[in-house]
């Protein structure tokens, strides 16, 4: 009997043989429905003999990686190292179906293992041995089921079927896949559905020309066909897909335009569906061969622009198709072909250039006149010309038209007496400039029938080519001899330096400068003051009403402890209305001065009348006190703060505050009133002058006619002449509104006026005026000549009675106000020598005794004199400006010393007392001085020599202005190199630190000479001081150009140089008198009484002709002169004596 061991290892055969039988099974039926599958895909795609012989080597390897298997697994299984053969494992199977316990065998083997140690053999050795036979009975059919091979052979069975039905279907394509199969290494063709036939072949032609290429489809057609054009050079380049569409008559075409190299070509169709047994169809390769035509290798293009613009010229590559240049320049074409040319030429705009040739090289020139574009037409020597020359685009750029921004003049202005427009203008232009002009025409007034005619004159452009820049000018017009009512309608004409297109000119918007008539500036003066006067009244007014609801109001907060809601808006109501009427005062000081300004620039009145303007002016500007506006201000911190006691008193003070502008309006008015009277009588006198000096021009220019003067010239002084007859007739007729002026302040004056309006000599000048004005237009010139004199003689000698009037005028109000001021001072002077006799006694009495209430009593008594003179002279303010500040600061300083005086002496304190009377007495003493002052000068009237000296040291430094403008304008233009700006920078300040040492010393002399009064001085001082800052901080604009221009005009008026500006009294006539001389040795009239040297040296300077500037401070320094003779006169004479 067989061992367990040996009957386990028959078990294990029998395992590996079913393993071995199912394996083969699963292999069979795999590779069987591998050769079919394979069979199939080659029938239908073909594979190459590479995928096919691949293959084949795959198979291979398979199969001797299963036989490899096979024996490696079987080695394993035998030395038990796999679980599935292992002897435990196959104990186990066996014992499941053998035995009740599956470790029935592998105890059985364990014990036949062991029966030579075991301690009961016999009984071992029995249940190996009934094991033994039980496992011998064992069938391994039972233990192997071979099911999955039955199911294996059974899929092999179908996968067979399947193929032989396949074979069946498609059987050639199926037996030639077979053959293929059994020849891996032979190429087979590949059947296609189609062929491509080229039709065109190789084609030869020129470069740039174009080919065709054609192709048909033999067999079953696509509708298009896929072009493939490689260039010889590159043929490994990616090109673009072509495509080639069938027409009508089943050919393929395709055109390639501009050929310009070898290509070769083919066409073809690749496969749709990844199915397909071809993957492509194509034709075979033919060339393309390409004969080479001339071309530029080489192409440069200079554009040189016009000499005027002073540009470099631009040079470019023939890479840039665009030529971009200003009309006029020059366009030089340079270029080297690849082959040696025959001509060549320039094609601009449809128009043949032709080129000059040398050899491989070629050269042209043209002018850009206009836009368009160009091309170069080439030809070798073969005669092969190059195809479709590439354009290039030319763009002509135009000159921009000059451009101007005017700052100065306004478009309407109207003209000063001094008959000057300044111009301050920005030019600015991409090349530069050649000049520019103004054209202006005069428009006569439209009742004189006058066509205007149009002139020019030019600006200087210092540097022509600054293409950005700005130039200051100023235009004289007195030499164009204007008359009142005229105007100058002007432009500017700006013109560029083209000389290609002509000079372009840009021309501005007209501007107009007007002289207005005088009659036409008093009137509108008159108005302006009539407004300003009823919105000083009516502000008057309304600060009255808003006081007594303050004070109202200030009642009933003493009734209650707190304000109401209501009671609040009202009091907010009442403070805007106060902020309203203080903005209403700057508004009126604003009007004063503008009122002043155009006083001043067209001459209309005295400067004693400008400056009693000026003194209103700062006479509403004193209005505006910070006390007011901190009153308003605490009025609204105690409204927050809910007191009603601080609320009362900022109230009070702000009622107080009201109260004192009230006053000083009123006084406004009465002042205003008696300046509108001597306004009235200046503009008479000044209306009176002009037409006298007009008629004394159009006396001397009628006795320079004759009989063979143009007709044009007695037209237009007939036309001058009736300008002078309706001119004297508004002056008659102001005389009226003049003497309803005047006689609220002077019947007498208002008497004469009338007079002088109803003087028969008035009716005379009149017709003469008439009479030649009739004579001119009959052209009869000793007539107009005899009746002219008459007229001019008539009006000198109005003009005479209307200088006395105002002379008379003038002494009684100065006489008048003089009378008042010398009693005010009569009863100061009083009151102080008073207050020295009780200063006298109060110093000498002890505290205790009786006298000092009686002193009490005596100093009240003079405190209340004291207050009857500031009454006096707040109503004597109200008529003048000569109350200065000085005055009511000292009668101020008295009265309070008076009362801190009272206080001492109530206290018997005497010598405190008398102190305060001293103080009080002197002050008394330094008013009645100021008052004394103020009556010099109202009485001064000229003073004496030294004007010369002044008057050179104000041109002197004028001149030096002058150089200092000039040169800082450059600094501010940016025209200089840095460090040439450094030096000039600290040059200039230098200068201008002299300039204004010099003009202190100047302003020094006059305050020294007793004169308060300095004019535009101290405008110029500050202006100075600017300028100085500026170059401090070595920052020069044109703000500071601008202050230094205004330092200048202030100055010296430097554009008139010296000519007249003022009153132009130096035209006054004087009729001619007979000298006779009497007394022993030519004794004179006089009978040696003093001349007034000074007098005489002041009529003289002032007749001299200079500007209104200098006649204000000639007048101050003579009468300070005169001033200092009168103090010292007294002395001579006890001298002489």
């Amino acid at each position: 009997m067989q061992s367990i061991e040996k009957q386990l290892k028959s078990i294990r055969n029998a395992a590996l043989l079913n393993d071995v039988r199912t394996a083969t099974w699963i292999l069979y039926s795999i590779g069987l429905l591998v050769v079919i599958s394979a069979i199939i895909l080659e029938a239908v795609f073909y594979f190459t003999p590479e995928i096919r012989y691949g293959f084949w080597q795959l198979g291979l390897v398979v199969f001797c990686g299963a036989v490899f298997g096979i024996i490696l697994i079987y080695i394993l299984a035998v030395n038990n190292k796999i679980n599935r053969y292992r002897w435990s494992t196959l104990a186990k199977a066996a014992g499941r179906l053998a035995f009740p316990k599956e470790d029935t065998i592998i105890n059985a083997l364990q014990l036949e293992r062991g029966l030579e140690t075991s301690t009961s053999r016999q009984l071992s050795k029995s249940f190996v041995k009934e094991t033994n036979k039980k496992l011998g009975k064992l069938d391994t059919a039972d233990l192997f089921h071979s099911s999955r091979g039955q199911q294996w052979k059974s899929s092999s069975l179908v996968i067979l079927l399947a193929g032989v039905f396949i074979f069946s279907i498609n059987w050639n394509n199926n037996a030639q896949a077979v053959f293929r199969w059994s020849h891996p290494r032979t190429t087979f063709p590949v059947p296609q559905p189609f062929a491509i036939q080229n039709l065109s072949g190789n084609i030869n032609l020129l470069g740039g020309e174009t080919a065709e290429l054609a192709f048909t489809v033999i067999g079953e057609a696509p509708d298009s066909l896929f072009i493939d054009l490689q260039p010889y050079t590159t043929p490994d380049t990616s090109q673009p897909v072509l495509i080639a569409k069938k027409d009508s008559t089943g050919i393929f075409k395709y055109t390639i335009k501009d050929i310009s190299q070898d290509y070769r070509y083919r066409a073809y169709y690749s496969a749709v569906h990844f199915w397909e047994v071809w993957s492509e169809i194509s034709s075979p390769f033919h060339a393309i061969s390409v004969t080479d035509r001339p071309v530029m290798e080489d192409l440069t293009i200079t554009l040189t622009p016009p000499s005027y613009t002073q540009l470099k010229p631009v040079i470019q590559k023939g890479n840039q198709a665009d030529i971009s240049g200003l009309v006029g320049s020059s366009v030089h074409v340079s270029l080297r072909s690849n082959r040696p040319l025959k001509k060549g030429a320039l094609i601009i705009n449809d128009k043949a250039l032709p080129m000059a040739i040398n050899g491989k090289k070629a050269t042209g020139e043209f002018i850009i006149s206009e836009d368009g574009q160009f091309a170069i037409q080439l030809q070798d020597i073969r005669g092969i010309s190059n195809r479709n020359p590439i354009p290039f685009y030319i763009t002509a750029v135009q000159d921009l038209l000059p451009d101007i921004s005017v700052f100065q003049p306004e478009p309407i202005m109207e003209l000063g007496s001094d008959q000057i427009i300044p111009m301050h203008v920005h030019i600015e232009d991409d090349f530069g400039f050649s000049n520019l002009q103004v054209a202006y025409e005069i428009h006569r007034p439209a009742y004189i029938a006058v066509d205007p005619l149009l002139s020019l004159f030019t600006i200087p452009i210092n540097e022509p080519m600054n293409v950005n820049q700005e130039l200051i000018h100023v235009w004289q017009l007195l030499e164009l001899g204007l008359m009142p009512e005229d105007e100058v309608h002007y432009h500017f004409e700006l013109s560029d330096n083209d000389l290609i297109s002509g000079p372009k000119k840009t021309v501005t918007n007209e501007f107009i400068a007007r002289l207005p008539g005088l009659a036409e500036l008093f009137t509108m003066f008159e108005n302006k003051e009539e407004t300003i006067l009823d919105e000083v009244t009516y502000s008057q007014e309304e600060l009255e009403a808003i006081r007594e609801n303050m004070e109202q109001l200030e009642l009933d907060i003493l009734k209650q402890d707190e304000l109401t809601w209501e009671q609040q808006q009202d009091l907010q109501n009442m403070l805007e209305g106060v902020r309203e009427e203080m903005k209403k005062m700057e508004e009126i000081a604003d009007a004063l001065n503008s009122l002043q300004e155009a006083a001043d620039k067209h001459d209309l009145f005295s400067t004693d009348l400008l400056e009693k303007f000026n003194h209103l002016q700062e006479l509403i500007d004193e209005l505006l006190s910070e006390d007011l506006m901190k009153n308003l201000q605490n009025i609204d911190e105690m409204m927050a703060e809910m007191d009603p006691k601080k609320l009362q008193d900022a109230l009070q003070s702000l009622s107080n505050n009201l109260e004192r502008v009230e006053q000083e309006l009123d006084r406004f008015i009465d002042i205003f009133e008696r300046i509108k009277a001597e306004q009235k009588m200046d503009e008479l006198l000044t209306r009176l002058e002009t037409l006298a000096d007009q008629q004394e021009k159009l006396h001397d220019r009628i006795d320079r006619t004759h009989e063979q003067t143009d007709p044009s010239t007695f037209s237009k002084l007939s036309e001058e002449e009736q300008r002078q007859v309706e001119e004297f007739s508004n002056i008659r007729n102001e005389m009226e509104d003049a003497a309803e002026a005047v006689e609220k302040f002077h019947e007498e004056s208002a008497d004469l006026l009338e007079e002088l309006k109803r003087d028969p000599l008035m009716n005379q000048t009149y017709a003469d005026l008439q009479r030649t004005v009739n004579q001119l237009r009959r052209q009869n010139s000793d007539d107009a000549l005899e009746y002219s004199a008459s007229a001019l003689e008539n009006l000198q000698n109005l003009l005479n009675e209307m200088q006395n009037i105002q002379k008379g005028f003038q002494s009684a109000t100065t006489r008048e106000m003089a009378a008042k001021f010398q009693q005010i001072m009569g009863d100061i002077l009083n009151i102080s020598k008073s207050q020295e006799q009780l200063q006298n006694e109060t110093g000498s009495v002890p505290f205790n005794s009786p006298r000092l209430g009686n002193m009490a009593g005596h100093q009240q008594m003079l405190q209340d004199q004291l207050h009857q003179i500031m009454e006096q002279l707040m109503e004597l303010s109200r008529e003048t400006f000569a109350v200065t500040p000085e005055i009511g600061r000292g009668m101020g300083m008295s009265n309070a010393m008076m009362q801190e005086a009272i206080n001492a002496l109530a206290q018997r304190n005497g010598r405190g007392a008398a102190q305060q009377q001293q103080q009080a007495m002197k002050s008394l003493n330094e008013t009645a001085m100021a008052i004394h002052q103020s009556m010099n000068q109202m009485r001064s009237s000229g003073s004496a020599s030294g004007y010369e000296q002044f008057l050179e040291q104000m041109q002197k430094m004028a001149g030096q202005q002058q150089g200092i403008n000039s040169q800082s304008m450059q600094l501010a233009m940016g025209q200089m190199a840095a460090a040439a700006q450094q030096g000039l920078l600290k040059k200039l300040l230098q200068e201008q630190k002299q300039v204004r040492k010099s003009l202190q010393e100047m302003m020094n002399e006059m305050k020294r000479s007793g004169e308060k009064g300095l004019g535009d001085m101290g405008g110029i001082a500050q202006e100075m001081d600017e300028v100085l800052k500026d170059f401090e901080r070595q920052k020069i604009s044109r703000k500071t150009v601008d202050r230094q221009q205004r330092i200048l005009s202030r100055m010296l008026d430097s554009q008139k140089s010296m000519t007249q500006r003022g009153e132009k009294e130096e035209r006054k006539s004087e009729t001619a008198t007979e000298i006779f001389i009497s007394g022993p040795a030519g004794l004179p009239a006089d009978m040696g009484q003093r001349r007034s040297l000074t007098m005489e040296a002041m009529n003289r300077a002032l007749k001299a002709g200079y500007p209104r500037d200098y006649q204000a401070m000639i007048r101050r320094y003579f009468n300070a002169i005169s001033a200092e003779d009168f103090s010292i006169s007294p002395t001579d004479t006890s001298n002489a004596n």
